[in-house]
């Protein structure tokens, strides 16, 4: 795959440059890297950081701020000025403060949008520190290609989550059925649970990303990719997701259901089965308390897969790269990633640790993170998935064919991938 940017991405540069240019400063003239006046070079003094992350109040946010004062407390010369950025808000405040010459230096980014800022040159490439750290090897490869820009490594990961297939035992037990492993599997046993009021299988396909992001996987699975989205291998997974609901096994009410509500319905007994991720978990727990279910890996076409979520840390370029680096560092040592994965309900973002030793359905998810894949398509990710949502409505309402409705997102996201 050729590195040579397109016209449209070309483009998109350009116009991402001007609106910095519009908020305060262009990309050559500011000086990237947090920190402010008191920041300054790491090992002459006394150095503050910046931090930024959109975690609100709760386990995950209180254990993060624990690890960063004991960090403080270690290294007395270095301050952590930790922020609140509204998760809505943050890739434009990144790009306002990129503008004005005040990025921070440390910040939290959802993983798919890691690349858009590395893409950009203002995040840190991380390469020849992790080499000389060596420990790169003890994450998933799909954790890490969401950090990964040009074959370059930009971030390491806070939290990690992918998707699995939730099925209702009982259900299940009383129809004499097991949990599906195949394509083939999965259409026989949604259809024979699909009973009354009760559906065989529930997914998001909401018309946002939330749908994009539950349908990769089958994508995947059989063979294909967006950068083929109109191959033979992308129409299979598109007749086969959308069979599911042309037969009746997934309801149409799936086009407004998020992946919230789709826990809903399975909690409430109205769907046999769910594809979602394990931070429904607690919901389940608390909502559902007395339902039997257990989590398979999802079922599998030409191969297997799922898909990555969660975050990364990612590191600022400015001149305070090597202290921020050093609290990844402290940050990545595997009893503090135990206790944020723990806090953050996430799967282990480490291959070398366990935080939920005696869950099994924690222990499936981390078997499917193993096969999961990254939504690393370049910075104009967002834009192709919104193509890819419009492809999705329009065969699941029954307005376009998959051929056709796969052909129109292909010739529109062509020149958005990089």
């Amino acid at each position: 795959m050729s590195n040579q940017p397109t016209r449209g991405r070309t483009l998109r540069r350009l116009a991402i440059t001007a609106a910095l240019v519009v908020a305060g400063g262009s990309l050559a003239a500011c000086t990237p890297g947090g920190g402010g006046d008191e920041s300054s070079d790491a090992g002459s003094g006394p150095v503050t950081l910046t931090w930024w992350d959109y975690y609100a109040e709760g386990a995950a946010s209180t254990q993060l701020q624990e690890l960063l004062d004991e960090y403080q407390e270690e290294n007395p010369d270095v301050t952590i000025q930790r922020e609140f950025i509204a998760y809505a808000d943050l890739k434009q405040s990144l790009l306002q403060s990129a503008g004005a010459g005040s990025l921070p230096d440390v910040v939290v980014i959802n993983s798919p949008d890691h690349q858009q800022f590395a893409e950009l040159g203002i995040a840190a490439n991380l390469d020849e520190r992790l080499a000389e750290w060596g420990e790169l090897d003890q994450y998933a490869e799909g954790v890490i290609a969401s950090a990964t820009y040009d074959d370059s490594v930009y971030g390491l990961p806070i939290s990690a989550n992918c998707l699995a297939l939730f099925y209702n035992t009982e259900m299940l037990d009383e129809a004499g059925l097991e949990p599906p492993t195949t394509w083939e599997e999965m259409e026989e046993v949604a259809a024979a649970l699909t009973t009354g009021d009760t559906y065989g299988l529930a997914y998001s396909a909401v018309n946002n990303q939330q749908a994009v992001f539950q349908y990769l996987p089958a994508l995947w699975q059989s063979g294909g990719d967006l950068y083929d989205l109109d191959s033979d291998e992308a129409i299979a997974s598109f007749d086969y997701w959308a069979g599911l609901m042309d037969d009746g096994s997934v309801s149409q009410e799936a086009l407004n259901w998020d992946q919230s509500m789709v826990a809903a319905e399975f909690g409430q007994g109205r769907a046999a089965m769910m594809i979602n991720g394990p931070w429904q978990l607690p919901f389940l727990a608390t909502e559902a308390p007395d339902l039997d279910y257990g989590v398979a890996l999802l079922p599998a076409g030409e191969m297997e897969a799922s898909v990555t979520g969660g975050e990364n840390y990612m590191i600022m370029s400015g001149p305070n790269e090597d202290v921020a680096w050093d609290v990844l560092q402290f940050l990545q040592e595997p009893e503090n990633v135990t206790l944020m994965n723990v806090a953050g309900g996430s799967l282990p973002t480490r291959n070398d640790i366990d935080p939920f030793p005696d869950n099994e359905l924690i222990g499936t998810f981390t078997e499917q993170l193993q096969v999961a894949l990254p939504r690393a398509y370049g910075p104009a990710y967002a834009e192709i998935a919104d193509q890819v949502v419009v492809a999705l409505q329009a065969r699941l309402t029954g307005a376009a064919s998959s051929s056709d409705a796969l052909s129109a997102a292909a010739q529109a996201i062509d020149p958005l991938l990089p």
